[in-house]
């Protein structure tokens, strides 16, 4: 996937290339298939303009959670490069549906 993200303005001259690794957790089938997340990731990373990993994955996550109805979800993001060749800088967060009661 690619997106513009970056603290300098020289990361945000043009789209960079991401990797993620999610995990999705539900106690109902969510009937998501790759080509499907894919297609949704795409749509929800169109407009984002974040400059750190850890936003957008709370983004992606937040999203995760309350249009797929989720109760916990992984979000990994690797985004090569960022050190040159040398190194992948990456975020690995884990969020929870809140409980409703009532």
């Amino acid at each position: 996937m690619h997106t513009i993200i970056g603290v300098y303005e020289w990361e945000r001259a043009s789209s960079r290339p991401l990797v993620f690794d999610l995990r999705l957790e539900s106690v109902h089938p969510l009937g998501l298939t790759r080509t499907l997340i894919e297609r949704q990731l795409a749509d929800w990373l169109a407009p984002c303009r974040y400059r750190l990993l850890e936003a957008l994955a709370e983004h992606v996550a937040q999203r995760m959670l309350t249009e797929w109805h989720c109760s916990r979800v992984v979000v990994g993001i690797e985004k090569p490069g960022a050190l040159g060749d040398l190194a992948c800088v990456g975020i690995r967060i884990m969020r929870g549906a809140e409980k409703r009661y009532g």
